[in-house]
């Protein structure tokens, strides 16, 4: 199944677990999100963005989505970045992506990872490229909203 499901995103590798929000908390450990650390989530999005950044001590900043798609507002985002934030957390909404091509820039210029939170975007392209294309990790779920 894992080999499966990242085939059909274009990644390297998949890991299944429990569920999304474990894989939110272990995709951050990763990324070395912990006390004294912050993670840009949007503000509108499922509890489980914030939740799993608060489970490792770390501190949830929400920022505004665009009113037009309710992914993250690439503008909010570099605007919260702070010597503290250790990841930019996009949620791609109801299979629509969020603007990598403006996170990635982002991302690049201020060395802050992204760490995609996928669980609506199963299969989902930006600009013609695979979730697992993109360069960064991204999560999934198979909750069924």
């Amino acid at each position: 199944f894992e080999r499966e499901f990242a085939d059909h995103h274009g990644a390297e590798h998949a890991l299944a677990v429990t569920n999304g929000t474990h894989a939110l908390e272990l995709a951050l450990q990763v990324l070395g999100v912990g006390p004294g650390t912050e993670v840009i989530v949007p503000a509108f999005t499922f509890i489980s963005s914030s939740q799993a950044v608060q489970r490792l001590g770390a501190v949830t900043v929400p920022v505004d989505v665009d009113p037009h798609t309710y992914n993250i507002d690439p503008a909010a985002v570099a605007a919260a970045v702070t010597p503290h934030t250790k990841v930019i957390m996009p949620v791609h909404m109801a299979g629509l992506m969020a603007d990598m091509d403006a996170l990635a820039k982002i991302s690049a210029d201020n060395g802050v990872p992204l760490l995609q939170d996928a669980a609506h975007a199963h299969g989902a392209r930006w600009r013609g490229n695979r979730v697992g294309e993109l360069g960064s990790i991204a999560t999934f779920s198979f909750q069924n909203g």
